[in-house]
């Protein structure tokens, strides 16, 4: 089983990640919202660029150029009855019209005998949540009862027709306003005194197809189905999602360039091309700079809102609505597990560049692939789902993974270089931690002082002491000698069986391995002297030579297996003159190279020379004056 520390070190980070996720996502609910929406435009804008030109609703303009030919918006009822009579002879087959008229006016006797002749559909707005409710005009097309109450907005105030104006259906233009003030869902019905009335495009789909606009709501269970879907009893397959909040999520599958639109003066002037709009829905609004009706969408800063009319109705004729299926947040919440097992997965791998950089590169895919299926989704099967939620999960996931790796590491690459710098000398052991083996070879010459010690008939006492006894002398020489040369400066190079090898480096003046030496031979005295009782073995003592010169310092041997050292005649004489301490019954020979550097600092008595093995050069040797010499009595 995996141990208990280190389960809990690796759920840390996906615990903390999901923490942070489920906090942001209740405080930051409303910035999360907009992130998701202006990336969601980018991307409607994206995939409208391929879509091929709309000619089943055609828009006709109130535009400019019209205001310019036939004066300010409104115009009298006189000339909007010249131009309904002028589609109507195009053979316009529904007119679904933008606009209220909710004040009788001269010139309405005219407009309503045009109003008969070709199915029309007139606007009306139903305010929500207005500080001065209005009721202006009549209402039309209202449904029974039936439907409100219940998921859809309640209105306050009504602004409809006029009396005398009845058209043969009406539908509400009220949008639902985003927090970035940008419109991109619609009621799909607006309740008001206990009847509903539906939004201006589903109007014009039931006046086009001939029946009334009489809608019902039904809601679903199934994760992936919406939330409920308005249907009509006398349109088979007619189905449009909505929201818990009874709202449509606005479509922007075609451009607003491959929206067909056409000037009202050319209608009126008769410039259109015979039987282009024969048999086509016209949807007409005022998109004239400066008429009020613009507001911000998906497609741009600034559009008429006779286009977002134009895009639903388009979307209804395709059946081919977007919306948040019901199990959105499972969703969600099951690509973040999802996400999580593989970067678990990733953050597993024990050294080399995955275990670096492989949760920050398996995050970047994670959150590249949550965009690309978003889109996928919506593009394919009409799914919007939320995707924000997921990407801050992996974002945090990734950057804690990165943490805890990088912390994980410095905690190893420490242990690591304690574990060596117990085997090796430090500054060895952090040069072999921080770099990878190699078989190169990596040597160099320096000048050092060079103490060797040695535990003088500790052989014999290994072959007759049981292991445990023997090893545990050894480990007290080990111990003290090396404590005693930290303590004096210098550094432990090696342990060559019963010998240990200090050394000083960068002052060929320094006595402190002198004072080292006679440390240690006076702890090895106190502790292996003749008070161990055991008279059957040579007695322990401790021999140490001291050199001064050049060595050669390096790593040798292949990658597999380098070991470290220190080479040449310096650590040679070093060992000869502590080989040599036995027969001068001297516990502390130093060498002529030592004691020259040393400069009369320190009593310093010379034995005479000899000729240390093999060389072919007699050897002055020196011992420590009477302050230290006493250590060998």
């Amino acid at each position: 089983m995996m141990d208990e520390s280190l389960l809990k070190n690796r759920l840390t980070p996906f615990l903390l990640a999901a923490s942070l996720t489920l906090t942001a996502s209740v405080f930051w609910a409303e910035s999360f919202s907009n992130i998701e929406a202006a990336v969601g435009d980018r991307l409607w804008q994206f995939m409208s660029a391929s879509v091929n030109r709309e000619r089943r609703v055609v828009v006709i303009d109130i535009d400019e150029a019209s205001i310019a030919r036939y004066g300010a918006w409104p115009w009298p009822r006189e000339r909007t009855a010249a131009l309904f009579k002028s589609l109507t002879e195009q053979g316009v087959a529904l007119r679904v019209v933008d606009i209220a008229f909710p004040d009788s006016k001269s010139g309405d006797d005219e407009l309503a005998a045009e109003l008969l002749k070709t199915p029309t559909v007139l606007a009306q707005v139903l305010a929500i949540g207005a500080d001065e409710p209005v009721n202006m005009g009549i209402l039309q097309g209202g449904m029974p009862s039936g439907v409100c109450p219940g998921l859809f907005p309640e209105a306050n105030g009504a602004i409809g027709n006029a009396p005398n104006l009845r058209a043969a259906s009406a539908g509400h233009i009220t949008p639902r306003i985003s927090a970035d003030g940008a419109v991109r869902y619609l009621p799909a019905i607006i309740c008001y005194r206990n009847k509903g009335y539906a939004a201006l495009a589903l109007a014009a789909i039931a006046e086009g197809a001939g029946v009334a606009p009489e809608f019902a709501v039904a809601y679903s269970t199934k994760w992936l189905d919406p939330v409920a879907t308005l249907s009509h009893p006398h349109l088979p397959g007619f189905s449009v999602p909505l929201n818990e909040q009874g709202d449509i999520l606005l479509p922007w599958w075609t451009s607003r360039e491959n929206i067909t639109s056409i000037s009202a003066k050319d209608v009126m002037e008769g410039n259109v091309p015979t039987g282009y709009l024969q048999g086509a829905w016209v949807l007409m609004g005022a998109t004239a700079f400066g008429m009020g009706d613009t507001v911000p969408t998906p497609q741009a800063a600034a559009v008429s809102g006779v286009e977002v009319h134009a895009q639903l109705m388009t979307a209804l004729l395709d059946g081919r609505m977007p919306y948040q299926p019901r199990g959105a947040m499972l969703a969600q919440v099951g690509w973040m597990a999802l996400s999580a097992l593989l970067l678990l997965s990733v953050s597993r791998f024990r050294g080399g560049v995955m275990r670096v950089y492989g949760p920050v590169l398996t995050g970047l895919l994670l959150m590249g692939a949550t965009a690309v299926l978003h889109a996928i989704l919506l593009w394919i099967g009409s799914l919007w789902l939320p995707w924000i939620s997921a990407v801050f999960f992996i974002l945090s996931l990734v950057t804690l993974l990165t943490t805890q790796g990088y912390l994980n590491s410095r905690v190893e690459g420490a242990l690591l270089y304690r574990n060596l710098s117990s085997y090796l000398p430090a500054h060895v052991a952090k040069q072999i931690s921080q770099q990878e083996p190699g078989s190169t070879l990596n040597a160099h010459h320096e000048q050092v002082i060079v103490l060797y010690a040695d535990l003088r008939n500790f052989s014999a006492w290994c072959d007759q002491l049981p292991a445990e006894q023997a090893g545990a002398l050894l480990h007290s020489f080990y111990t003290f000698a090396s404590k005693i040369i930290h303590q004096e400066g210098g550094v432990v190079e090696e342990y060559v069986g019963d010998a240990v090898m200090g050394v000083w480096r960068n002052n060929d003046s320094d006595l402190r391995p002198l004072s080292a030496a006679k440390s240690i031979v006076l702890t090895g005295e106190r502790l292996f002297g003749a008070e161990t009782g055991i008279n059957t073995l040579p007695p322990l003592a401790i021999g140490i030579g001291i050199e001064q010169g050049e060595v050669l310092v390096g790593s040798f041997g292949p990658a597999g297996r380098r070991t470290h050292a220190l080479l040449g005649k310096t650590v040679t004489t070093a060992i000869h003159l502590q080989s040599m301490t036995g027969e001068l019954s001297q516990p502390i020979v130093c060498g002529e190279n030592v004691v020259r550097a040393w400069n009369e600092s320190v009593s310093i008595v010379s034995l005479g020379n000899f000729l240390l093995k093999d060389r072919r050069q007699p050897t002055e040797l020196f011992v420590p004056g009477a302050e230290l010499a006493v250590a060998g009595e």
